[in-house]
């Protein structure tokens, strides 16, 4: 009896080992022909066009935080009564959420160019936008493997499209694209996972269009954008700063120390939380949820030693690895690394508040992660890599002390602003 308890009690978490293992396994793919990558741009790019090749990505990726923000997580944890309505009405939003966003970032790119002083980031810009228009064909269908759990069959097609990318990356590199070989990889990404994914035997829903369920989609995007743009923001405020106070070859190094670094780390954390929040919704949907809590926590600690681990093997791969004029970061990626582990506790964190839908609570969360990098960054006014690096550390254990002691605070916050949000949705 008590044999059939402990297996009951951890069948879940070994799915969740399952579904992470098959994820994990095309990321270790993945990761190699990453790594590979890393190698060839620091041979072939000077730290200048390191950098500009670094706060392109940066700036597409505060953009597409979008499309993670829309109905793919609505449609994941919905309930089967509701899954064809919320499909149909969630492909209509996801077409007119990348078109707009091809539409946006190809007119603010000189803006943003204008802002950092540098003409090379209007053509990376342009180009990327592109990338959207590929997305809503197969969106839905990727939405609904996931909701079933299916991460064998979307782990092996996402790890083939993510090796692709970086390895047309190196190859457009090597043959001295230079800092445009981040954008024409990324369109071979796009074009792969269009075709790739559109082989998937899912069952199609089509298009709709009813007013209540595009409207009640919409607000909680809204609020899944929020926490998104948050994320986002906070992941990116250093590279953001740093470009605009650094000069252009020393961001670049720092943009080298922060790729080689958590760069690396943070591809495992996202494979992680791949995996773990289509299975939350799972346990959320057999009420199950919060039984499991400190089984997921733990296996999540698991994870994060992992960056701990790397941390102490900077010294001696990226030596082995990388040219000699990037060995002067050492000390940072070393640093940069250990930036992953709170990372990947509190992206936990708040995959439990979603799959709840308490999507007050994680906005709230996210805000006060943001505010702490931000308050740490204006006290330090860092202005070199390791000063960059420091802060980030430190920003990251003051998030996990405010999640373990400000339970109440984040409650009660989330409440000001469910009751602000219901007023205003009166009002309108």
């Amino acid at each position: 009896m008590l044999v059939d308890n402990v297996k009951q009690l951890f069948r879940p978490v070994l799915q969740l080992f399952s579904n992470a293992a098959w994820l994990l396994g095309a990321e270790l793919v993945a990761k190699v022909s990453r790594i590979v990558t890393i190698i060839v741009l620091a041979v072939a790019l000077t730290p200048v066009s390191y950098g500009t090749a670094t706060l392109a990505l940066a700036c597409h990726e505060m953009l597409a935080l979008t499309l993670r923000a829309g109905t793919g997580s609505q449609i994941i944890r919905c309930s089967n009564d509701d899954l064809e309505a919320y499909a149909k009405n969630g492909a209509t939003i996801q077409w007119g959420i990348c078109l707009t966003l091809a539409i946006v970032q190809y007119c603010i790119a000189q803006t943003i160019a204008s802002w950092y002083d540098n003409q090379d980031l209007v053509f990376l810009l342009e180009v990327m936008a592109a990338t959207y228009l590929f997305y809503p064909w197969v969106c839905i269908k990727i939405f609904l493997l996931q909701r079933a759990n299916r991460m064998r069959q979307f782990s092996i097609l996402n790890g083939i499209c993510v090796s692709m990318e970086n390895i047309s990356i190196a190859l457009f590199a090597w043959w001295q694209a230079d800092f445009m070989a981040v954008a024409y990889g990324k369109i071979v990404f796009s074009v792969l996972w269009l075709i790739l994914f559109s082989f998937i035997p899912m069952k199609s829903y089509g298009l709709g269009f009813n007013p209540t369920v595009i409207k009640s989609l919409l607000r909680t995007s809204g609020q899944l954008f929020s926490s998104e743009f948050l994320k986002s923001l906070r992941v990116h405020a250093d590279t953001f700063i740093a470009a605009k106070i650094m000069s252009p070859e020393l961001f670049g190094l720092y943009s080298f120390a922060k790729n080689a670094g958590i760069g690396l780390s943070q591809s495992l954390s996202n494979v992680f939380n791949s995996a773990l929040y289509p299975f939350l919704c799972k346990l959320q949907r057999e009420d199950t949820l919060i039984k499991h809590q400190r089984l997921v926590y733990v296996v999540t600690f698991a994870v994060g030693l992992l960056f701990i681990v790397q941390a102490g093997l900077v010294p001696f791969y990226v030596p082995i690895l990388f040219d000699a004029k990037w060995l002067s970061m050492i000390p940072v990626v070393t640093v940069m690394c250990l930036v992953a582990l709170p990372s990947i506790i509190v992206d936990t964190y708040c995959s439990f508040e979603r799959a709840q839908a308490n999507f007050n609570r994680e906005i709230v969360t996210r805000f006060i992660c943001l505010l702490i990098s931000l308050t740490v960054l204006f006290i330090y006014s860092p202005t070199q890599p390791m000063e960059f690096a420091q802060v980030m550390v430190c920003s990251g254990v003051l998030w996990c002390i405010t999640l373990y002691f400000g339970h109440r605070l984040i409650s009660k916050a989330a409440n000001y602003l469910a009751i602000f949000n219901r007023r205003k949705s009166h009002e309108y």
